[in-house]
């Protein structure tokens, strides 16, 4: 079984920040963050823009 590498959560790791950071940057809920770095939920091109 193939397992998927989420690249938010990665990068947040390698940069040492946090959901919270991440949240706090471009305005959504925490809650919102922690669904993308699950992958229960991926944010829009213009919120990754």
């Amino acid at each position: 079984m193939e397992r998927k590498i989420n690249r938010i959560k990665v990068m947040l790791a390698e940069k040492g920040k946090t959901n919270k950071w991440l949240s706090e940057q471009v305005g959504k809920d925490p809650a919102t963050v922690s669904k993308w770095c699950t992958n229960m939920a991926q944010p829009t091109l213009e919120t990754m823009m």
